[in-house]
């Protein structure tokens, strides 16, 4: 058919406009629901470590005797001292002054850089924070999942926690990273690389040139590409979390200057290889939490993953019904993100949860404090938050800004808590947290 003529939206482009929304859609998730379910009291921090008693054994004398028997030699209390520390996290920006002046007015910017960059770091230092929660304060994003000399590394146990999904669940595309041997905490030689990609399943990341890795070896963030000290990596410098605070020594043996294996108050009660969940071992769990300190549960918590094994284990006497018999209702309150309970407990699904673990705690009885130095801010000791980037021949245009947080979070009794590793049976969908 021969071109009618006239106007079409090619022949008039020129004319055209391109007209844009003031909106910035939100595509990552600032929820941090793990840090939101727990009540730390705040103890201020000063100088080098704080320390304090615990009471761990009695005095061994009393006993029964007969008339004018001999009775027991004298006993005497026990005491430990407790040594609780600090621990740093930092953050940065750095703009140059044309990107801050030229998006200073709406016309010419979706959004302020300076107030993007400033505001948002916020948001990310509260993520790392949530993470760090869930972790055991080693640093370790990862394990080497077998040997490779490759730019792309296998990897497992996410978070250095025991188990074979989601290796690469913590790494970011970007971030520097470094292999450090797990018999020595010695950062290999020459192992510092960058994340280029992570694999959708979850299994593997590649990194920007080719390293010759260890099995088994921990991966860390490092600060950046110069990084030849285990200093200047995220090892051992993490908050301590969940799975530390909560634990046997499984991950953490030395508690705060306490050596677990000999004072079994500090050993929270954890069931290794925990297989197939059961309403009984629940009951088991309870049980010997209420013997061994008087601790009552008050709350359980679990990836969704294994909330939703909770939901088969109840699924075939769990009577379908609804508003109208019609209209049965096959699902239950975790459908909208609801919560489940287990004998009037709330069971909890947390996203950076660790996967294949539940956690079960006394939430006012194992006496949780945040000792805290610094609970965040920028960084303004000199009277200024945005400081000039270099002097002399190394002097830019450009500025910079911290953000820095200091504290430890402890469990004065770790034992009125108990912890399921292991689980199986559920179904693990990997998913991205953004």
């Amino acid at each position: 058919m021969a071109n009618p003529g006239g106007a079409d939206t090619q022949l008039i482009q020129g004319a055209l406009k391109t007209v844009f929304e003031d909106y910035v859609a939100e595509q990552v998730n600032n929820k941090n629901p793990l840090k939101g379910l727990f009540k730390w009291t705040p103890v201020e921090y000063a100088g080098q470590e704080v320390v304090y008693d615990a009471h761990v054994t009695r005095n061994t004398s009393p006993m029964f005797v007969g008339e004018d028997g001999a009775f027991a030699d004298a006993g005497v209390q026990g005491h430990i001292k407790v040594h609780v520390g600090q621990k740093k996290l930092m953050a940065r920006v750095r703009m140059t002054s044309e990107s801050i002046a030229d998006s200073m007015k709406s016309e010419g910017a979706f959004v302020s850089t300076k107030k993007d960059e400033m505001t948002r770091l916020i948001d990310d230092i509260a993520r790392k924070d949530e993470y760090s929660l869930a972790s055991d304060g080693r640093g370790v994003l990862a394990l080497v999942d077998g040997a490779a000399n490759s730019v792309t590394q296998t990897v497992d146990a996410p978070g250095g926690i025991t188990g074979n999904d989601f290796g690469n669940r913590f790494f970011n595309v970007g971030m520097y990273i470094g292999f450090v041997n797990p018999a020595t905490g010695a950062l290999r030689s020459s192992s510092i690389r960058k994340v280029t990609a992570c694999a959708a399943d979850g299994t593997s990341i590649t990194i920007d040139s080719t390293f010759s890795s260890t099995d088994n070896d921990y991966i860390v963030q490092a600060a950046n590409s110069a990084v030849d000290d285990i200093l200047d990596t995220s090892y051992e410098h993490g908050f301590w979390g969940l799975m530390a605070l909560f634990d046997d020594g499984t991950y953490r043996n030395n508690y705060f200057n306490v050596d677990r294996s000999l004072w079994q108050q500090y050993q929270s009660y954890v069931k290794a290889s925990t297989g197939a969940l059961s309403l009984d071992l629940f009951q088991q769990i309870a049980d010997v939490l209420d013997q061994k300190l008087g601790a009552e549960i008050s709350l359980m918590t679990a990836h969704h993953s294994v909330r939703r094994l909770y939901i088969k284990m109840s699924e075939a006497d769990r009577r379908y019904s609804g508003a109208s018999l019609m209209k049965p209702d096959g699902g239950t309150a975790a459908m909208k993100q609801g919560d489940l309970s287990m004998g009037e407990i709330p069971i909890k699904a947390i996203r950076t949860h660790p996967l294949g673990t539940m956690f079960l705690l006394d939430t006012k009885g194992t006496g949780m404090v945040e000792y805290g130095s610094e609970k965040g801010k920028w960084v303004d000791e000199d009277g200024h938050i945005l400081v000039r980037c270099g002097t002399g021949t190394a002097a830019r245009d450009s500025f910079e800004a911290w953000y820095r947080m200091r504290k430890q979070r402890h469990a004065r009794y770790p034992g009125k808590a108990a912890r399921l590793d292991g689980i199986t049976g559920q179904t693990l969908i990997v998913v991205r947290d953004f």
